[in-house]
């Protein structure tokens, strides 16, 4: 058992392994306050398993972070499927079909900008609405590199990925940026916890600009990016 912090908020995990007490480390904290808390039954394990992968531990890992995602919509606060970059003291997320390439095309951000630039999170960041602002979080679940830092930025903007030949950016207009993100959005199969959910995706979309960026592998894509997003 121990308390985790996490998107500017306090959680009792009430862990069985010790897999996810090792991985969250830079996470924890000595506040006694929690504003929820987070079990899983031996069965929730189990559903996470896959055929590469049962290691008990691990698949712990997941399903509390399953029940973060979804006792966290109570906060105005959702998982997303994408890399969230900070530069400037300002974020970007890249959002893509699996496979697309956006931890490829961050590492183009980092090589572009160097140390003006930082990852927060690699795959899975936490998203809460403050103000009408979209605020990004890192968290221990950020995919195969890695790679997050326990921070957090308000997100300047979102660039969904696709491939092309040659690189463009182009804003996508308010009203045709959900479909983009139907598949990068965690929402329950709870009811009202779905109808909340989409709730906080329309501020998330009424408050924050989105760009359908075409790009190939080169360094140029950064730069045509970059200026797309901050320029």
């Amino acid at each position: 058992m121990f308390n985790l912090k996490l998107a500017d908020l306090n959680i009792l995990v009430e862990n069985k392994f010790p897999y996810v007490e090792k991985m969250c480390k830079n996470y924890i904290t000595d506040e006694a306050k929690s504003d929820f808390s987070v079990s899983v039954s031996k069965e929730e394990i189990l559903r996470e398993k896959t055929e590469e992968c049962g290691d008990p531990g691990y698949l712990e890992s997941l399903a509390v972070y399953r029940k973060i995602a979804e006792k966290i919509i109570e906060f105005d606060g959702f998982l997303l499927h994408g890399v969230v970059l900070e530069t400037g003291g300002e974020g970007v997320a890249f959002c893509a079909k699996s496979g697309t390439g956006k931890s490829t095309h961050a590492a183009l951000w980092l090589k572009y900008l160097g140390d003006k630039c930082s990852v927060v999170n690699g795959d899975k960041p936490l998203i809460r609405i403050k103000d009408g602002k979209a605020v990004a979080y890192g968290t221990p679940w950020c995919g195969k590199e890695g790679i997050n830092n326990n921070t957090s930025v308000v997100l300047k903007g979102v660039c969904i990925l696709q491939r092309g030949i040659e690189n463009k950016i182009e804003k996508i207009e308010k009203n045709k940026v959900l479909p983009y993100l139907t598949t990068q959005i965690y929402v329950p199969k709870n009811g009202m916890k779905m109808i909340k959910t989409l709730d906080l995706v329309d501020a998330f979309v009424k408050g924050t600009d989105f760009y359908l960026l075409k790009c190939n592998m080169d360094i140029s894509a950064a730069e045509v990016a970059y200026n797309g997003v901050f320029c």
